[in-house]
């Protein structure tokens, strides 16, 4: 199931990115060494979880999605402010 979650993440990833404006992004599979650059830019924040839990944070409910935002304090912020899923 994972595996076909994070297709996902590889297939498109600047579409699930498509509303971050200000920093870059990218995805780590959490207790992999697997990532996807969903957004280019600087400074850059790296959201990392199961890829269930990254899919719910991306489409909109990152109060249930069990991810870990990482990164310089501007591009966390800018990730916290991106209105994703909508």
């Amino acid at each position: 199931m994972d595996e076909a979650l994070w297709g996902n993440h590889t297939r498109a990833p600047w579409y699930l990115a498509r509303r971050l404006r200000g920093a870059g992004l990218e995805l780590q599979w959490a207790g992999t060494t697997q990532t996807a650059r969903a957004r280019r830019g600087e400074p850059t924040a790296r959201i990392t979880g199961p890829p269930g839990e990254l899919l719910l944070y991306l489409f909109g409910r990152p109060s249930a999605a069990h991810v870990e935002v990482t990164g310089p304090a501007a591009a966390v912020e800018a990730v916290r402010r991106a209105r994703f899923g909508l």
